[in-house]
């Protein structure tokens, strides 16, 4: 399996582009995570409660990873750190992976559902919630709840391979490490920049 990388300004695969605005997304970020912290139903939230504007946010695909985006935010190769955004598919699953990286996650929107090999369900991680992670677990998928989820995944620990993709008996299909995440971040278009008022 090769994996070619599609984004928004060229290739073979067009994309619809969702972004988030810094005030308006920290604003939301912050309504989502004060209705799980006062316990709030989130069902009984409204849409702008739970969902992440994603107005500013170029989200690029992997071909041959469905019901996923990512969006590069940093690669450090000094520090051996690689800082994404993922975005799962509500009520999908990606394909079968491994970890091979110390990593932490923190979910923005949604839910992040993660699956056995055997695509039984085994954790949830909803709105709001902060996950430490060695590397090399076992193989597993994931995907989203009900919504689509966006998580921060903050990578770190290795110059060498982060995550091993899997074929359906487990062989490797392909890697990507800190140069292919490099790439990746240098290729897509550059994000929406702070300034200064005035």
């Amino acid at each position: 399996m090769s994996l070619r990388f599609d984004f928004e300004d060229g290739g073979t695969k067009s994309m619809k582009t969702n972004t988030i605005t810094r005030r308006e997304g920290l604003v939301g970020a912050g309504a989502a995570t004060a209705t799980v912290g006062i316990g709030t139903d989130a069902d009984a939230a409204t849409a702008d409660a739970v969902t992440f504007d994603q107005t500013n946010i170029k989200w690029n695909t992997l071909e041959g990873i469905e019901h996923v985006w990512y969006h590069v935010l940093n690669v450090d190769p000094e520090a051996k750190v690689v800082d994404l955004l993922l975005k799962f598919s509500a009520n999908q699953k990606i394909i079968l992976h491994r970890h091979h990286a110390d990593y932490s996650t923190f979910i923005i929107q949604g839910e992040l559902r993660l699956y056995d090999e055997r695509g039984e369900l085994t954790e949830i991680r909803p709105t709001a919630s902060f996950v430490e992670k060695s590397g090399g677990g076992a193989p597993h998928t994931e995907g989203g709840g009900d919504i689509d989820c966006i998580a921060w995944f903050s990578n770190r620990g290795t110059d060498g391979m982060i995550y091993e993709i899997l074929g359906p008996n487990k062989e490797t299909v392909a890697t990507l490490g800190l140069q292919e995440f490099k790439a990746l971040w240098e290729a897509q278009e550059t994000p929406v920049q702070p300034y200064i008022p005035g």
